[in-house]
């Protein structure tokens, strides 16, 4: 089986943000995949885990679209260096950056990290993280020219 490709986890991305629907995400996950980022307290693990992770990830926002600036794959890993505009749970309007890293293994994740500055991120009572149990819906960032997703999973990429 083919290890997912950035375009292929870029389209399942896509789903999740536009239609709220985790489970073609999940479907690129290994059954011992850890999934996390900076907000999480420990990696989620396996399908089950990245299910909860990516749907507390669009739980976290009312919308949002992500862009990606740089799209960098081998054969065992892609790295996608992002921002996301996003209006959060809490009906902020914001923008913020990051990276996030990928590593395949018989066709599947096995892990998969988001990184971006928590500081950048706000927390309020009643909202839930993007991935993890803390709160964050005051996100916020700048947004410098980039490619948009679309042009991703067409295969239209900067080096």
């Amino acid at each position: 089986m083919a290890k997912p490709t950035a375009s292929e986890f870029v389209a399942a991305l896509r789903q999740v943000e536009e239609a709220g629907d985790v489970e073609p995400m999940v479907a690129l996950h290994a059954a011992d995949a850890r999934i996390s980022n900076p907000t999480d307290q420990e990696p989620h693990v396996g399908p089950e885990g990245a299910r909860t992770f990516w749907t507390a990830y669009r739980k976290s926002f009312e919308h949002i679209h992500s862009r990606f600036h740089v799209v960098t794959e081998s054969d065992t890993a892609a790295a996608l260096e992002w921002t996301s505009e996003c209006r959060t749970a809490a009906g902020v309007e914001t923008h913020y950056d990051g990276v996030s890293v990928f590593e395949t293994k018989d066709g599947r994740i096995t892990r998969f990290v988001a990184y971006f500055d928590p500081a950048d991120l706000g927390t309020h009572a009643g909202a839930e993280g993007a991935g993890g149990a803390n709160p964050r819906p005051d996100a916020y960032g700048t947004a410098p020219a980039s490619v948009d997703s679309s042009e991703v999973a067409a295969g239209k990429t900067h080096p």
